[in-house]
């Protein structure tokens, strides 16, 4: 789970799902399938801007997402092992996620 650096927005990854709550009404933005599951490992990280977001899980596998439509955006390698965790940076500039295989691995968001 996480909280939007400016509070109104609960991100929690679950089952096959990532789902998205707004805190002010309590109410469900999103809920967008995935193609990992969340059983064991993984997570799901909302990019501050709320334009996009990161997840990875049971596969080697991190993915980048639109946050108003799920579509997927990226798909990025680089873990030999389940990702166990994804944050983006305060600033939106990177994110890091960390694997099974115990490496933490540093992304840039919009890579040049």
């Amino acid at each position: 789970m996480e909280i939007s650096p400016d509070e109104t927005i609960l991100t929690v990854a679950a089952g096959n799902k990532v789902y998205f709550f707004n805190l002010e009404t309590k109410k469900l933005v999103h809920a967008y399938p995935m193609p990992i599951h969340f059983r064991e490992e993984g997570g799901a990280s909302l990019h501050p801007s709320k334009t996009k977001f990161v997840a990875g899980g049971s596969d080697l596998w991190v993915r980048v997402f639109d946050f108003e439509t799920g579509k997927e955006l990226e798909t990025l390698k680089g873990h030999h092992g389940p990702i166990r965790c994804v944050r983006y940076a305060p600033d939106g500039k990177t994110y890091a996620t960390g694997s099974e295989d115990g490496t933490i691995r540093l992304w840039k968001t919009d890579p040049e």
